[in-house]
């Protein structure tokens, strides 16, 4: 019977290698999935109105986050459940207003880098580099940019790839600095060319181009989607405004090497291998005993 037990912990730690094995593969630096449907910010958001932004469902339903590593780029990919380019975007995509804001060193703020998002960052996570990124155009900053200067850069692209639901981000790592064990605030919104930093407005009464279901205030968010990390939910996150005291909702970062398939992986690696070594022992001992 214990025999049997090693054999079999023997074949899950081969099984959990290998698994690893496929994951690396991918060279992926960080995946994450978001849940379908919840393109609502804090639960209450209505599209607007207008047919430009027809089907009404899914533009900004973030469903799956990514980053691989090049030689000399980083690719981000972020699929979502509709693509439309009505207003016809040189990248191909017309709606969508993507901000990475990324904690991959000393410092940073917890502040957004232009008013517009209504939200704040986690102390324990202040953000060092924003890639921002929309149809027309693709920006990267540092935390101690100033907001009123314009940076141009070069060797950015981006574009919808072929299952026209997902947008691949290429941006040169110079842009950015290392990313190993990197943080990650990923944050959907609505593209408005008149709008403080291009987010357009929620407000409490739905109409044909602002966001419904919000308050005529500058304190809810302006955020239709995010990435929560495990053990919180967007609603709770994005609802955890006060417009008494006129305090911000405080979203919370993703990624650091903490994703939970890799906790499972090591916590299970070490039981099999804790077990499966006791046994080796063990049946060594009952055949030194045979010998004897």
């Amino acid at each position: 019977m214990e025999r049997r037990v090693g054999i079999i912990l023997i074949g899950l730690l081969v099984l959990l290698l290998m698994n690893s094995t496929i994951i690396n593969s991918q060279e992926y630096l960080f995946q994450m999935d978001d849940p379908q449907g919840d393109e609502y910010g804090p639960g209450t958001y209505i599209y607007p109105t207008n047919q430009q932004f027809a089907p009404f469902e899914g533009l900004f339903d973030l469903l799956r986050f990514g980053i691989k590593e090049e030689r000399s780029n980083y690719l981000f990919t972020l699929k979502f459940a509709e693509i439309t380019n009505p207003w016809h975007a040189k990248y191909g995509f017309s709606h969508q207003l993507i901000q990475i804001y990324i904690d991959n060193a000393e410092g940073g703020d917890t502040t957004v880098f232009k008013r517009g998002a209504n939200i704040k960052f986690s102390e324990e996570a202040p953000w060092n580099k924003l890639i921002k990124v929309n149809g027309w155009n693709i920006k990267v900053y540092d935390y101690q940019d100033n907001p009123k200067e314009e940076k141009q850069v070069k060797g950015v692209e981006a574009k919808v790839l072929d299952d026209e639901q997902t947008i691949h981000i290429k941006v040169p790592k110079d842009l950015i600095g290392g990313l190993k064990g990197a943080e990650y605030y990923v944050l959907i919104g609505s593209l408005d060319g008149f709008s403080y930093d291009n987010y357009r407005p929620v407000v409490e009464e739905v109409s044909e181009w602002k966001f419904g279901g919000g308050t005529n205030s500058d304190i809810d968010p302006n955020v239709i989607d995010i990435l929560v990390p495990e053990g919180k939910s967007q609603r709770e996150v994005l609802g955890n405004y006060n417009l008494e005291d006129e305090s911000l909702a405080t979203v919370y970062s993703v990624g650091g090497g903490s994703q939970l398939f890799n906790k499972l992986f090591v916590l299970i690696a070490i039981v099999a291998i804790a077990i499966l070594g006791f046994n080796i022992v063990k049946y060594r001992k009952e055949l030194i005993k045979i010998d004897e």
